[in-house]
């Protein structure tokens, strides 16, 4: 039987550099996820809105993800 994929509304993840912690010297990195992603939307629309909404931050941008929330069926 076949398997069919249906594409729900995806997810929109930024990572932050926030400096170095003190005791470790490890990166600290923060995240925002954002839900209700258009599942239709193209990879430059969503790096944009993850670009300007980082714009926002005081912190580096590190990374922009799309998280995948794809339903499978038989």
């Amino acid at each position: 039987m076949a398997v069919t994929a249906t594409k729900n509304p995806s997810g929109l993840k930024i990572r932050f550099d926030c400096g170095l912690d003190d005791v470790t010297g490890k990166t600290k990195v923060k995240s925002r996820t954002y839900s209700n992603v258009d599942p239709e939307a193209t990879n430059d629309d969503v790096y944009a809105v993850g670009a300007v909404i980082a714009s926002l931050q005081n912190n580096t941008l590190l990374e922009v993800a799309i998280i995948d929330n794809t339903t499978l069926s038989e």
